[in-house]
């Protein structure tokens, strides 16, 4: 019985320590952490991809679907293009992220400009909340791959903060 108790707590300070070495991994090496994560989804897709391929092949008349064996295809090519390509997918990721933000902070600003006649609260943290978005928007658009990098590493600090978290936490648990 006092084995089964002590089991979860060697198993949160393992994901503790795992988590504050992946967070360490993203703080230190950013462009790496997210190729790695890039090639990853990309043999991930290309294996599902491949998966459904064989399933086609291998199927007969009725469950054999044109569909199916299109999907197929384009999760190989998909994932194959992550794998060679990851760094232009990031950047693509982020100049579609720019662009959407820009898009956001384009309508908070006629909604400000709608509200004007308030002059309220209301009105001000529209203006507010549509200028900031418009600069985050602008500095993605001019910085995408380092602006990833910047996120990556934000991601990192934050497991670092949760692996010590749960470390520190089990350790006064385990105490207790």
């Amino acid at each position: 019985m006092a084995s089964a108790h002590k089991s979860p707590f060697k198993s949160y300070f393992l994901d503790g320590v795992l988590l504050v070495l992946l967070g360490l991994a993203m703080l230190i090496w950013p462009g790496e952490s997210l190729r790695v994560l890039c090639t990853g989804i990309g043999i991930a897709l290309a294996a599902l991809g491949l998966f459904k391929l064989i399933v086609f092949l291998a199927g007969r008349g009725g469950e054999r679907s044109a569909g199916d064996l299109l999907v197929g295809l384009i999760q190989i090519a998909l994932g194959t293009a992550l794998i060679l390509h990851a760094d232009f997918f990031i950047g693509i990721f982020q100049i579609v992220t720019g662009v959407l933000l820009l898009y956001g902070s384009i309508l908070m600003f006629v909604q400000a400009f709608l509200l004007r006649s308030t002059r309220g609260v209301l009105f001000v943290l529209a203006l507010v909340f549509a200028c900031v978005t418009a600069v985050l928007a602008v500095v993605i658009l001019l910085n995408p791959v380092q602006f990833a990098a910047f996120i990556t590493q934000l991601h990192g600090v934050s497991l670092i903060v949760e692996g010590a978290g749960m470390i520190l936490v089990m350790r006064r648990v385990k105490k207790n």
